[in-house]
């Protein structure tokens, strides 16, 4: 049964997770998504990022991708430049419009964060965060 499948757990509480911090971001009159926040922060995170790194870091396809750099771009969140090494790559930065979002945006993610964790102790997220890496290290042989 599809519902004793432990990757169906995980994707469940995947999907469960985004749909949350999506409607708590909606109540903070935030117009972004979960994914976006993602690769907002990774721009953060990595200054001069171009979108395959991006993709690479969240596991996500070139479209997807593109698309999320597109609508960031378009709400001015992030700055396009071409690099100075080669002029077929963009690089990704931070705007001051992204800088300040994102200042709003800690506090709020964190909340979602411990929202989710909070009936857990310690030694249970230790367990979650190493049985899942354990699956993605084995997946990624």
């Amino acid at each position: 049964m599809i519902h004793n499948n432990i990757y169906f757990q995980i994707e469940l509480t995947a999907r469960k997770i985004r749909q949350y911090g999506q409607n708590v971001l909606k109540q903070h009159g935030i117009d972004i998504t979960i994914e976006q926040w993602l690769v907002l922060n990774i721009i953060n995170e990595n200054e001069a990022i171009n979108q395959i790194s991006i993709g690479e870091k969240l596991v996500k396809d070139k479209p997807t991708i593109s698309r999320m750099v597109n609508q960031l771009n378009k709400k001015e969140f992030i700055i396009k430049t071409t690099s100075a090494t080669d002029s077929r790559n963009v690089e990704l930065s931070i705007s001051k419009k992204g800088e300040d979002l994102i200042k709003k945006l800690y506090p709020i993610i964190e909340e979602i964060r411990l929202t989710g964790l909070s009936e857990l102790s310690k030694k249970e997220t230790e367990s979650i965060e190493s049985i899942l890496k354990k699956i993605r290290n084995k997946l990624s042989d």
